[in-house]
């Protein structure tokens, strides 16, 4: 005996807004939480992880107050950019322009939280927020790409 569930479109576009509208919430929450006061350069934050290992081994600090956020910022993406993947999928649209979409407006809903964030007194605006985001919108977007792939089943 097969199940398979289907999801229709509509409702992956209601779960794409409850994404949405979690992502802005939490970016209200987290203003004038930031751990950093200054715009620091793309990939300011790798360059700095580097460094320290180089010096001294990984210590707790770098972790919660480096690495935690790189990974924050992708997985706060990946569910986001895996419902718009699927949202856009079509079988008329190719594959890579769905890929293409997904990223561009992944890159773009952050740039905007980004610049949204910049003009807050209590501002957490970063450069490299948009990169891992946009990272996390990729990768949810492989994600999308691969469910179609993948069958799981239970015995």
């Amino acid at each position: 005996m097969s199940t398979e569930i289907t999801i229709k479109r509509p409702v992956t576009i209601v779960l794409l807004l409850v994404v949405t509208l979690l992502i802005i919430m939490t970016t209200v929450w987290m203003s004038g939480k930031s751990y950093a006061k200054v715009d620091p350069l793309p990939f300011e934050d790798l360059r700095h992880i580097s460094q320290r290992i180089a010096r001294h081994p990984v210590s707790t600090h770098i972790l919660a107050v480096i690495i935690v956020p790189i990974i924050a910022n992708i997985l706060l993406f990946v569910p986001w950019g895996f419902l718009l993947f699927i949202a856009l999928y079509t079988i008329d649209r190719p594959t890579l322009q769905t890929y293409v979409l997904t990223v561009l407006l992944g890159f773009t809903f952050t740039c905007a939280i980004e610049g949204w964030q910049y003009f807050l007194p209590d501002r957490v605006a970063d450069v490299n927020d948009i990169i891992w985001n946009t990272t996390g919108a990729l990768l949810g977007a492989i994600l999308g790409h691969l469910r179609e792939r993948v069958r799981f089943e239970f015995a």
